[in-house]
């Protein structure tokens, strides 16, 4: 089995290595931080390295490793770490899940597809992006580096995504939609209109109509009525 070292010790680090674990996708051989950060000898049982020191652990021409930091700063301190450590020459891994379903191209490195992600046909994916649990991104649509897709999400047919945007919660991006870079869609938004780059596209609170009820009148909004003859 291929060797792996997490780069970070976050939670986001621990659901990685419970990831990789689980479905035995690599040898995990410990952690690594930047020496500054390192507080700890340990993680999860496994060892911490210093990242300047890290090609004294491993061997970059036959061994991975994984950056596992989520949408921090947009997504800007993953892309970051990723750009540094692949400057250096190091191997990424792309983490994706037995139950995912990709009949698209997964064209980068560094990309953590989860559970029950369905990638359509002549989608494209490209370097250090994660797609979270049961996210569906259409036929020939284009997901840029450095992205964030959130659980639940709908990546329509055609639609392009820039470089480092995130797509959040159950947002769903009708066909053909284009995102430029460094967007935020926010989650449970329907998206069906083009977004320039730094956009921030999410639903106002007060398009929602909320109406308060008593115990007594609120079970009755909801019956079931079925004629039986």
């Amino acid at each position: 089995m291929d060797k792996i070292v997490i780069i970070g010790t976050s939670v986001a680090a621990s659901n990685i290595f419970k990831f990789i674990e689980k479905y035995r996708l690599y040898e995990v051989v410990g952690f690594a931080v930047n020496r500054e950060y390192k507080t700890e000898e340990t993680y999860l049982g496994k060892p911490v390295y210093e990242i300047e020191s890290l090609d004294l652990v491993i061997d970059k021409r036959h061994d991975y490793i994984f950056v596992a930091i989520q949408w921090n700063r947009l997504n800007a301190d993953r892309r970051k770490v990723y750009e540094r450590l692949k400057s250096e020459g190091y191997r990424f891994a792309n983490l994706v899940s037995p139950l995912a379903s990709i009949n698209g191209q997964l064209a980068g490195d560094n990309c953590w597809i989860t559970d029950f992600v369905c990638v359509d046909t002549d989608a494209v994916i490209g370097n250090n992006v994660f797609i979270k649990v049961g996210a569906w991104v259409g036929d020939h649509a284009q997901i840029s580096d450095h992205c964030f897709i959130g659980a639940k999400s709908t990546v329509g047919g055609g639609v392009k995504i820039g470089e480092q945007s995130f797509i959040g919660l159950g947002a769903i991006i009708f066909d053909d939609t284009i995102i430029g870079e460094k967007c935020i869609v926010g989650a449970a938004t329907a998206l069906k209109r083009n977004l320039p780059d730094h956009c921030v596209y999410k639903t106002n609170q007060d398009n929602f109509v909320l109406k308060e009820y008593s115990e007594d009148i609120i079970e009755q909004k909801l019956l079931y009525r079925r004629n039986i003859r």
